[in-house]
């Protein structure tokens, strides 16, 4: 069945990414893999598989000064290593402020009602209209293009309800063979915190109760994703990102690579053995989330910046 898939980019982060070392992630290489296992096995990407839906980041909201560049730098990294096959299309983020009643207690020690509480200012901090979009496109794509006979959603947002019902009621009064619709909650094995809504799974025809870690670790991006302007895994993102830091560090000297990108390079192929050094096989960039292999590619890239600054 030709598929496209709708991943609701933020509902995505806060329940699977957030926290880990996989937030360089290739979504349409996971999504490969997650049709393999899903109620639709027979499923073949369309040439647009993905339609991710984003905003981004205010440098006013934002907890961490680097936040904003890593993730120009991601969705940089998407464009270059997929190019027309995923499409990003963006939202925007607010920023207001705005009175809400806060959490008291009365002299029983009950929590009051809102209605009851004093009312204190706040700022509301939100990432606006993905929802929107997601539901817009997918109707959309559902009505007027012929060709797609399947749609997968990747969300766990109820606000996507109507878009399920209007692709459902548009099935029932076409002709030809209806849109069938896959759901994937976007959640980790495991996570005891998070409950996927009971909801949005009566209007799929099938869905993934949770995501592996091991399907995470196997679709990510190449740490550098060469193009027009190359992208960069922002150090932060690993899961040893101290250790990342004096491996760069010491190949980016001047009188050794003399820049990070060249360092990136350098990583990017393969170790050759030397006298009184480990050994091992693979790539190093591939390798840079292995604490053991990352403990042996600095000792190499200590040993090649001590040749090239003797020479």
């Amino acid at each position: 069945m030709n598929t496209r898939v709708y991943i609701d980019g933020y509902n995505f982060y806060y329940g699977c990414l957030k926290g880990t070392s996989y937030k360089w992630l290739d979504p349409v290489s996971l999504v490969e893999t997650l049709l393999v296992r899903s109620g639709a096995p027979e499923s073949t990407l369309d040439q647009l598989a993905v339609k991710f839906f984003t905003a981004e980041i205010s440098e006013r909201a934002a907890s961490d000064s680097s936040s904003l560049n890593d993730q120009r730098a991601y969705h940089l990294a998407l464009h270059n290593h997929r190019q027309g096959r995923l499409q990003t299309i963006k939202g925007n983020y607010s920023i207001d402020k705005t009175k809400f009643p806060k959490v008291e207690r009365d002299e029983r020690g009950k929590e009051k009602e809102p209605k009851f509480s004093e009312r204190v200012k706040i700022w509301k901090m939100e990432e606006k209209q993905s929802d929107v979009n997601v539901a817009l496109e997918a109707v959309y794509d559902a009505v007027t293009d012929l060709t797609l006979e399947h749609i997968v959603f990747v969300t766990n947002d109820t606000d996507i309800i109507p878009a399920l019902q209007k692709i459902q009621s548009h099935n029932a009064l076409k002709q030809r063979s209806p849109v069938k619709i896959g759901l994937i909650i976007p959640m980790r094995k495991g996570d005891s915190e998070r409950q996927g809504n009971k909801s949005l799974k009566d209007f799929a025809d099938w869905t993934i109760k949770y995501i592996h870690e091991e399907e995470l670790q196997t679709s990510q991006l190449p740490c550098r994703v060469a193009g027009a302007k190359s992208a960069i895994k922002p150090v932060s993102w690993f899961k040893y990102p101290e250790k990342v830091q004096e491996v760069l560090n010491t190949l980016s000297q001047k009188g050794v690579e003399g820049s990070v990108p060249k360092a990136w390079k350098w990583l990017e192929r393969p170790l050759h053995p030397a006298d009184g050094l480990e050994y091992i096989e693979g790539i190093p960039a591939e390798l840079m989330d292995d604490e053991i292999a990352l403990e042996i590619i600095h000792q190499h890239a200590q040993a090649y910046a001590d040749y090239k600054q003797r020479s």
